[in-house]
Protein backbone atom coordinates (compact mmCIF):
# COMPACT_ATOMS: atom_id res chain seq x y z
CA UNK A 1 0.00 0.00 0.00
CA UNK A 2 1.34 3.81 -1.28
CA UNK A 3 1.05 5.78 1.66
CA UNK A 4 -0.98 7.76 -0.69
CA UNK A 5 -3.80 4.87 -0.32
CA UNK A 6 -4.49 5.99 2.98
CA UNK A 7 -6.75 9.21 3.49
CA UNK A 8 -5.93 9.20 7.86
CA UNK A 9 -1.90 9.02 7.40
CA UNK A 10 0.03 12.46 7.08
CA UNK A 11 3.06 11.70 5.13
CA UNK A 12 6.81 14.08 5.62
CA UNK A 13 9.68 13.94 3.45
CA UNK A 14 12.39 12.12 5.18
CA UNK A 15 16.08 12.99 5.67
CA UNK A 16 15.83 15.36 8.58
CA UNK A 17 16.37 14.51 12.16
CA UNK A 18 13.87 16.73 13.54
CA UNK A 19 11.25 14.15 12.24
CA UNK A 20 12.05 11.99 15.22
CA UNK A 21 10.97 14.83 17.19
CA UNK A 22 8.17 15.64 15.60
CA UNK A 23 6.81 11.85 15.40
CA UNK A 24 7.70 12.04 19.32
CA UNK A 25 5.59 14.62 19.79
CA UNK A 26 2.58 13.38 17.96
CA UNK A 27 2.02 10.19 20.71
CA UNK A 28 1.55 12.53 22.98
CA UNK A 29 -0.98 15.48 21.19
CA UNK A 30 -4.24 15.58 21.28
CA UNK A 31 -6.42 13.62 19.06
CA UNK A 32 -3.05 11.30 18.01
CA UNK A 33 -5.91 8.49 17.86
CA UNK A 34 -7.66 9.94 14.52
CA UNK A 35 -4.55 10.42 12.37
CA UNK A 36 -0.58 8.41 12.23
CA UNK A 37 2.11 11.05 11.71
CA UNK A 38 4.58 9.02 9.14
CA UNK A 39 7.79 9.90 7.63
CA UNK A 40 8.55 8.59 3.45
CA UNK A 41 12.37 7.77 2.96
CA UNK A 42 11.15 7.74 -0.97
CA UNK A 43 10.86 11.95 -0.80
CA UNK A 44 13.42 14.26 0.66
CA UNK A 45 11.99 16.83 2.93
CA UNK A 46 13.93 19.49 0.53
CA UNK A 47 11.78 18.00 -2.43
CA UNK A 48 8.98 21.09 -1.88
CA UNK A 49 7.86 19.78 -5.60
CA UNK A 50 6.34 16.90 -3.61
CA UNK A 51 4.32 19.58 -1.22
CA UNK A 52 3.29 21.18 -4.10
CA UNK A 53 1.90 17.77 -6.33
CA UNK A 54 0.56 16.17 -2.75
CA UNK A 55 2.62 13.45 -2.57
CA UNK A 56 3.84 14.77 1.18
CA UNK A 57 1.93 16.69 3.25
CA UNK A 58 4.84 18.28 4.87
CA UNK A 59 8.65 18.83 5.00
CA UNK A 60 11.52 20.00 7.47
CA UNK A 61 13.71 22.70 6.60
CA UNK A 62 16.87 24.05 8.45
CA UNK A 63 16.93 26.87 6.12
CA UNK A 64 14.34 29.40 6.02
CA UNK A 65 12.83 29.74 2.07
CA UNK A 66 12.46 33.01 0.61
CA UNK A 67 9.36 35.19 0.39
CA UNK A 68 9.29 35.00 -3.19
CA UNK A 69 9.72 31.31 -3.25
CA UNK A 70 7.05 30.79 -0.86
CA UNK A 71 4.77 32.89 -3.21
CA UNK A 72 5.56 31.30 -5.95
CA UNK A 73 5.16 27.68 -5.30
CA UNK A 74 1.92 28.70 -2.64
CA UNK A 75 3.77 27.41 0.43
CA UNK A 76 4.39 28.60 4.18
CA UNK A 77 6.60 27.86 6.83
CA UNK A 78 6.70 27.43 10.51
CA UNK A 79 9.96 27.38 12.78
CA UNK A 80 9.67 25.63 15.85
CA UNK A 81 12.79 24.09 16.99
CA UNK A 82 16.71 25.99 17.21
CA UNK A 83 19.65 24.19 16.30
CA UNK A 84 23.25 24.96 15.65
CA UNK A 85 26.18 23.37 13.32
CA UNK A 86 29.75 22.97 14.73
CA UNK A 87 32.93 22.74 13.34
CA UNK A 88 34.54 19.18 14.16
CA UNK A 89 38.47 18.09 13.62
CA UNK A 90 40.00 15.14 13.86
CA UNK A 91 43.24 16.07 15.18
CA UNK A 92 45.77 13.85 17.36
CA UNK A 93 46.02 15.39 20.75
CA UNK A 94 43.76 18.11 20.37
CA UNK A 95 41.69 18.68 23.14
CA UNK A 96 38.17 19.85 22.69
CA UNK A 97 36.77 22.99 23.02
CA UNK A 98 40.19 24.78 22.91
CA UNK A 99 41.42 24.68 19.41
CA UNK A 100 40.34 28.12 18.23
CA UNK A 101 39.40 29.66 14.52
CA UNK A 102 38.22 32.78 13.79
CA UNK A 103 35.78 33.59 10.83
CA UNK A 104 38.45 34.37 8.64
CA UNK A 105 40.80 31.37 8.72
CA UNK A 106 37.25 28.97 8.71
CA UNK A 107 36.32 30.60 5.26
CA UNK A 108 40.06 30.39 4.21
CA UNK A 109 40.39 26.75 5.01
CA UNK A 110 37.19 25.83 3.43
CA UNK A 111 37.77 27.97 0.30
CA UNK A 112 41.24 25.77 -0.22
CA UNK A 113 43.44 29.51 0.51
CA UNK A 114 44.69 27.76 4.04
CA UNK A 115 45.78 24.06 3.07
CA UNK A 116 47.85 23.26 5.72
CA UNK A 117 47.39 22.82 10.28
CA UNK A 118 50.69 24.65 10.69
CA UNK A 119 49.45 27.51 8.64
CA UNK A 120 50.92 31.08 10.50
CA UNK A 121 47.09 32.22 10.81
CA UNK A 122 46.30 29.06 12.57
CA UNK A 123 49.24 28.91 14.82
CA UNK A 124 48.33 32.25 15.65
CA UNK A 125 45.26 31.45 17.02
CA UNK A 126 46.22 28.63 19.04
CA UNK A 127 50.25 29.25 19.95
CA UNK A 128 49.85 26.28 22.84
CA UNK A 129 48.76 23.21 20.49
CA UNK A 130 51.35 21.93 18.39
CA UNK A 131 49.94 22.04 15.14
CA UNK A 132 51.83 19.41 12.65
CA UNK A 133 52.83 20.20 9.05
CA UNK A 134 50.20 18.27 7.80
CA UNK A 135 47.43 18.77 4.62
CA UNK A 136 44.46 19.76 6.19
CA UNK A 137 41.41 17.30 4.82
CA UNK A 138 38.17 18.53 3.95
CA UNK A 139 35.36 16.54 4.50
CA UNK A 140 31.89 17.52 3.40
CA UNK A 141 28.14 17.00 2.05
CA UNK A 142 26.46 17.56 -1.19
CA UNK A 143 24.06 20.10 -1.35
CA UNK A 144 20.82 18.40 -1.07
CA UNK A 145 22.15 17.53 3.00
CA UNK A 146 19.88 19.41 5.05
CA UNK A 147 22.55 21.31 6.81
CA UNK A 148 24.86 22.77 3.56
CA UNK A 149 22.41 25.53 3.17
CA UNK A 150 23.24 26.50 7.10
CA UNK A 151 26.89 26.35 6.00
CA UNK A 152 26.86 27.15 2.87
CA UNK A 153 25.62 30.53 3.53
CA UNK A 154 27.54 31.08 6.58
CA UNK A 155 31.07 30.38 4.50
CA UNK A 156 29.02 32.84 2.02
CA UNK A 157 28.72 35.47 4.93
CA UNK A 158 32.26 35.25 5.75
CA UNK A 159 34.76 34.47 2.81
CA UNK A 160 34.74 36.79 -0.33
CA UNK A 161 35.74 33.49 -2.42
CA UNK A 162 33.21 31.07 -1.21
CA UNK A 163 30.58 33.99 -2.08
CA UNK A 164 32.01 34.75 -5.57
CA UNK A 165 31.51 30.92 -6.32
CA UNK A 166 28.32 30.68 -5.68
CA UNK A 167 25.27 30.47 -7.72
CA UNK A 168 22.35 32.37 -6.78
CA UNK A 169 23.48 30.44 -2.77
CA UNK A 170 22.45 27.08 -4.23
CA UNK A 171 26.11 24.90 -5.02
CA UNK A 172 29.70 26.08 -4.54
CA UNK A 173 32.85 23.69 -5.54
CA UNK A 174 34.98 22.46 -2.98
CA UNK A 175 38.60 22.21 -2.82
CA UNK A 176 39.61 19.59 -5.64
CA UNK A 177 40.95 17.08 -2.80
CA UNK A 178 38.15 17.59 -0.50
CA UNK A 179 36.18 14.20 0.45
CA UNK A 180 32.66 14.20 -0.15
CA UNK A 181 30.93 11.82 1.91
CA UNK A 182 27.38 11.84 0.96
CA UNK A 183 24.70 11.33 4.06
CA UNK A 184 25.34 12.30 8.09
CA UNK A 185 26.88 8.26 8.79
CA UNK A 186 29.16 8.67 5.93
CA UNK A 187 30.51 11.97 6.70
CA UNK A 188 31.01 10.78 10.32
CA UNK A 189 32.91 8.04 9.08
CA UNK A 190 34.78 10.00 6.87
CA UNK A 191 35.97 12.39 9.41
CA UNK A 192 36.57 9.20 12.10
CA UNK A 193 38.84 7.77 9.59
CA UNK A 194 40.84 10.60 8.07
CA UNK A 195 43.10 12.12 10.38
CA UNK A 196 44.00 15.97 10.11
CA UNK A 197 40.55 16.60 8.56
CA UNK A 198 38.06 18.93 8.94
CA UNK A 199 34.07 18.91 8.64
CA UNK A 200 30.90 20.19 9.74
CA UNK A 201 27.85 18.43 11.27
CA UNK A 202 24.47 19.33 13.03
CA UNK A 203 24.36 19.33 16.69
CA UNK A 204 22.14 16.57 16.78
CA UNK A 205 25.27 14.39 15.72
CA UNK A 206 28.07 15.81 18.19
CA UNK A 207 27.23 13.52 21.40
CA UNK A 208 27.64 10.21 20.04
CA UNK A 209 30.94 10.60 18.04
CA UNK A 210 34.39 11.11 19.38
CA UNK A 211 35.08 14.14 17.24
CA UNK A 212 36.03 17.39 18.65
CA UNK A 213 33.87 20.59 18.11
CA UNK A 214 35.94 23.89 18.16
CA UNK A 215 35.94 27.28 19.26
CA UNK A 216 34.98 29.83 16.48
CA UNK A 217 35.46 33.70 17.03
CA UNK A 218 31.64 35.02 16.73
CA UNK A 219 30.76 38.34 14.94
CA UNK A 220 31.54 40.45 17.83
CA UNK A 221 35.47 38.79 17.89
CA UNK A 222 34.41 36.71 20.97
CA UNK A 223 35.77 32.81 21.08
CA UNK A 224 32.58 31.12 21.90
CA UNK A 225 31.95 27.46 22.19
CA UNK A 226 28.50 25.37 20.85
CA UNK A 227 25.46 25.56 23.25
CA UNK A 228 22.17 26.11 23.72
CA UNK A 229 22.10 29.69 24.86
CA UNK A 230 24.60 30.77 22.22
CA UNK A 231 22.18 29.27 19.62
CA UNK A 232 19.02 31.44 21.36
CA UNK A 233 21.35 34.82 21.59
CA UNK A 234 21.37 34.73 17.77
CA UNK A 235 17.38 35.34 18.26
CA UNK A 236 17.39 38.21 19.65
CA UNK A 237 16.39 40.35 17.18
CA UNK A 238 13.90 38.10 15.16
CA UNK A 239 10.41 38.80 14.92
CA UNK A 240 8.53 35.72 14.17
CA UNK A 241 6.17 37.25 11.67
CA UNK A 242 8.81 38.61 9.81
CA UNK A 243 9.97 38.10 6.30
CA UNK A 244 12.13 34.71 5.31
CA UNK A 245 15.34 37.19 5.92
CA UNK A 246 14.13 37.92 9.43
CA UNK A 247 14.70 34.40 10.20
CA UNK A 248 18.37 33.45 9.14
CA UNK A 249 19.99 33.73 12.10
CA UNK A 250 23.38 32.77 11.26
CA UNK A 251 26.50 35.07 11.83
CA UNK A 252 24.76 37.04 14.30
CA UNK A 253 25.97 39.94 16.77
CA UNK A 254 25.96 39.34 20.45
CA UNK A 255 28.94 38.66 23.01
CA UNK A 256 27.70 35.36 23.25
CA UNK A 257 26.11 34.11 19.65
CA UNK A 258 26.88 30.80 18.41
CA UNK A 259 27.98 31.99 14.77
CA UNK A 260 26.07 29.02 12.47
CA UNK A 261 22.78 29.11 14.33
CA UNK A 262 19.40 28.25 12.50
CA UNK A 263 15.99 27.74 12.93
CA UNK A 264 14.23 24.53 12.38
CA UNK A 265 10.96 24.37 9.79
CA UNK A 266 7.82 22.96 8.88
CA UNK A 267 6.55 23.54 5.06
CA UNK A 268 3.46 23.15 4.59
CA UNK A 269 0.83 23.61 1.12
CA UNK A 270 -1.09 26.93 1.89
CA UNK A 271 -3.96 25.37 -0.64
CA UNK A 272 -4.18 23.12 1.85
CA UNK A 273 -4.24 24.68 5.06
CA UNK A 274 -7.57 23.91 6.14
CA UNK A 275 -8.05 20.34 5.40
CA UNK A 276 -8.38 18.61 8.70
CA UNK A 277 -5.75 16.40 8.51
CA UNK A 278 -3.26 19.70 7.64
CA UNK A 279 -4.59 21.55 10.90
CA UNK A 280 -4.27 18.65 13.49
CA UNK A 281 -0.39 18.44 12.05
CA UNK A 282 -0.39 22.11 12.76
CA UNK A 283 -1.85 21.45 16.28
CA UNK A 284 0.91 19.01 16.83
CA UNK A 285 3.54 21.35 16.09
CA UNK A 286 1.66 24.04 18.40
CA UNK A 287 1.38 21.01 20.99
CA UNK A 288 5.19 20.86 20.89
CA UNK A 289 5.75 24.44 21.17
CA UNK A 290 3.72 24.50 24.13
CA UNK A 291 4.34 21.31 26.37
CA UNK A 292 7.00 19.47 24.67
CA UNK A 293 10.22 21.36 26.21
CA UNK A 294 12.05 18.06 27.33
CA UNK A 295 11.69 16.59 23.91
CA UNK A 296 13.68 19.39 22.49
CA UNK A 297 16.41 18.49 25.13
CA UNK A 298 16.03 14.62 24.37
CA UNK A 299 16.24 14.75 20.82
CA UNK A 300 19.71 17.48 21.19
CA UNK A 301 17.32 20.77 19.60
CA UNK A 302 16.68 23.71 21.40
CA UNK A 303 13.38 24.79 22.90
CA UNK A 304 12.23 28.68 21.32
CA UNK A 305 12.35 30.92 24.20
CA UNK A 306 9.25 32.74 25.02
CA UNK A 307 9.27 35.70 23.09
CA UNK A 308 9.31 33.23 20.08
CA UNK A 309 7.08 30.61 21.00
CA UNK A 310 4.26 33.05 21.96
CA UNK A 311 3.92 34.62 18.31
CA UNK A 312 5.05 30.89 16.90
CA UNK A 313 1.67 29.65 18.60
CA UNK A 314 -0.19 32.56 17.77
CA UNK A 315 0.70 32.79 14.33
CA UNK A 316 -0.28 28.81 13.87
CA UNK A 317 -3.74 29.20 15.61
CA UNK A 318 -4.57 31.91 13.73
CA UNK A 319 -4.48 29.73 10.89
CA UNK A 320 -6.05 26.37 12.07
CA UNK A 321 -9.96 26.36 12.03
CA UNK A 322 -11.62 27.17 14.88
CA UNK A 323 -13.89 23.80 14.99
CA UNK A 324 -11.05 21.65 14.70
CA UNK A 325 -11.43 19.23 17.78
CA UNK A 326 -7.37 19.04 17.66
CA UNK A 327 -7.09 22.80 19.05
CA UNK A 328 -8.36 21.77 22.46
CA UNK A 329 -5.31 22.52 24.68
CA UNK A 330 -6.54 20.34 27.74
CA UNK A 331 -9.90 18.94 28.02
CA UNK A 332 -11.66 20.17 30.99
CA UNK A 333 -15.07 18.90 31.56
CA UNK A 334 -18.09 21.34 30.96
CA UNK A 335 -21.41 21.37 32.35
CA UNK A 336 -24.01 18.80 30.87
CA UNK A 337 -27.14 20.37 30.04
CA UNK A 338 -30.17 18.26 30.30
CA UNK A 339 -31.82 18.66 27.40
CA UNK A 340 -35.83 18.62 29.36
CA UNK A 341 -34.39 20.13 32.76
CA UNK A 342 -31.71 23.30 33.69
CA UNK A 343 -28.64 21.85 35.47
CA UNK A 344 -29.48 21.45 39.38
CA UNK A 345 -27.46 23.25 41.74
CA UNK A 346 -25.63 20.47 42.70
CA UNK A 347 -24.72 19.33 38.85
CA UNK A 348 -23.33 22.91 38.91
CA UNK A 349 -20.93 22.31 42.23
CA UNK A 350 -19.90 19.37 40.86
CA UNK A 351 -18.85 20.76 37.40
CA UNK A 352 -17.38 23.78 38.76
CA UNK A 353 -15.58 21.45 40.98
CA UNK A 354 -14.41 18.86 37.81
CA UNK A 355 -13.04 21.96 36.12
CA UNK A 356 -10.78 23.43 38.61
CA UNK A 357 -9.24 19.62 39.59
CA UNK A 358 -8.59 19.52 35.97
CA UNK A 359 -7.10 22.75 35.79
CA UNK A 360 -4.76 21.51 39.15
CA UNK A 361 -3.79 18.79 37.53
CA UNK A 362 -3.05 20.29 34.52
CA UNK A 363 -0.79 23.06 36.85
CA UNK A 364 1.21 19.75 38.51
CA UNK A 365 2.03 18.14 35.37
CA UNK A 366 3.26 21.71 33.95
CA UNK A 367 5.41 21.61 37.13
CA UNK A 368 6.67 17.68 36.80
CA UNK A 369 7.53 18.55 33.53
CA UNK A 370 9.55 21.59 34.09
CA UNK A 371 11.48 19.58 37.07
CA UNK A 372 12.09 17.26 34.64
CA UNK A 373 13.25 19.39 31.65
CA UNK A 374 15.86 20.60 34.76
CA UNK A 375 16.47 17.37 35.33
CA UNK A 376 17.24 16.03 32.41
CA UNK A 377 19.70 19.76 31.18
CA UNK A 378 21.46 19.23 34.86
CA UNK A 379 21.80 15.50 33.24
CA UNK A 380 23.00 16.38 29.84
CA UNK A 381 25.44 19.21 31.54
CA UNK A 382 27.16 16.46 34.02
CA UNK A 383 27.57 14.46 31.30
CA UNK A 384 29.13 16.79 29.09
CA UNK A 385 31.43 17.95 32.03
CA UNK A 386 32.11 14.20 33.04
CA UNK A 387 33.10 14.03 28.92
CA UNK A 388 35.35 17.25 29.42
CA UNK A 389 36.88 15.92 32.55
CA UNK A 390 37.94 12.67 31.35
CA UNK A 391 39.23 14.13 28.27
CA UNK A 392 41.44 16.81 30.92
CA UNK A 393 42.47 13.51 32.95
CA UNK A 394 43.56 11.86 29.35
CA UNK A 395 45.67 14.48 28.25
CA UNK A 396 47.03 14.53 31.98
CA UNK A 397 47.99 11.26 31.95
CA UNK A 398 49.28 11.46 28.78
CA UNK A 399 51.51 14.57 29.58
CA UNK A 400 52.66 12.66 32.35
CA UNK A 401 53.74 9.37 31.01
CA UNK A 402 55.36 11.51 27.87
CA UNK A 403 57.64 13.09 30.93
CA UNK A 404 58.39 10.11 32.47
CA UNK A 405 59.33 8.81 29.32
CA UNK A 406 61.29 12.03 28.59
CA UNK A 407 62.65 11.63 32.15
CA UNK A 408 63.70 7.87 31.63
CA UNK A 409 65.13 8.54 28.01
CA UNK A 410 67.19 11.10 29.95
CA UNK A 411 68.44 9.44 32.34
CA UNK A 412 69.72 6.38 30.23
CA UNK A 413 71.30 8.74 27.73
CA UNK A 414 73.20 10.36 30.73
CA UNK A 415 74.06 6.50 32.28
CA UNK A 416 75.26 5.40 28.60
CA UNK A 417 77.18 8.74 28.48
CA UNK A 418 78.87 8.43 31.72
CA UNK A 419 80.12 4.62 31.49
CA UNK A 420 81.53 5.23 27.59
CA UNK A 421 83.34 8.32 29.53
CA UNK A 422 84.19 5.95 32.33
CA UNK A 423 85.21 3.24 29.10
CA UNK A 424 86.65 5.64 27.29
CA UNK A 425 88.98 6.81 30.55
CA UNK A 426 89.82 3.27 31.22
CA UNK A 427 91.20 2.66 27.60
CA UNK A 428 92.89 5.80 27.96
CA UNK A 429 94.70 4.71 31.12
CA UNK A 430 95.42 1.35 29.77
CA UNK A 431 97.18 2.95 26.57
CA UNK A 432 99.11 5.14 29.01
CA UNK A 433 100.35 2.23 31.31
CA UNK A 434 101.19 0.42 27.91
CA UNK A 435 103.09 2.86 26.30
CA UNK A 436 104.77 3.49 29.80
CA UNK A 437 105.87 -0.36 30.09
CA UNK A 438 107.10 -0.30 26.56
CA UNK A 439 109.04 2.55 27.22
CA UNK A 440 110.86 1.45 29.79
CA UNK A 441 111.80 -1.79 28.49
CA UNK A 442 113.41 0.03 25.68
CA UNK A 443 115.20 2.50 27.92
CA UNK A 444 116.27 -0.38 29.88
CA UNK A 445 120.13 -2.27 29.92
CA UNK A 446 120.10 -5.21 28.32
CA UNK A 447 122.68 -6.85 30.53
CA UNK A 448 120.61 -6.02 33.82
CA UNK A 449 117.30 -7.27 32.04
CA UNK A 450 119.19 -10.04 31.01
CA UNK A 451 120.35 -10.88 34.75
CA UNK A 452 116.93 -10.08 36.04
CA UNK A 453 115.48 -12.47 33.67
CA UNK A 454 118.02 -15.09 34.97
CA UNK A 455 117.24 -14.73 38.53
CA UNK A 456 113.31 -14.94 38.29
CA UNK A 457 114.01 -18.32 36.80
Amino acid sequence: MSYQSCAEDIIGGGGNAAEKLILDWAKFAPGYQKYSIKISSMYPSTDLGMLQNGKIDFSILDNPISDNELANKNLLQFPFALSGVSIVVNLPNALSGTLKLDSKTIGQIFSGEITSWDDPAITALNPKHDLPNKPIIIVHSDESSTDYPVINRYLGNINGKWKSGDIQGEKRLWPAKAILADGFTKRIFALQHNTYSIGYLPMQYMSQFSLLNIQIANKDGNFVSLSDTGIISSTSNVNINGSADNLIISNKSGANTWPISNFVFIVVNKKRIKEAKIAHFLEVINFGLKFASLKYTLYNYVAFPDQLSSPAIAKIENLIDPSSTASKEVKIPAIEVNQENTPTAEEIRKAAESRRNAERQQLLENKEREQAIKEAKAAKIAAEEAIKAAKVAKMAADALAEKNRLIAKAEKEKADKEKAEQERAAKIQAEKERALQLRNQKDEDPAEAYRRSMSSQ
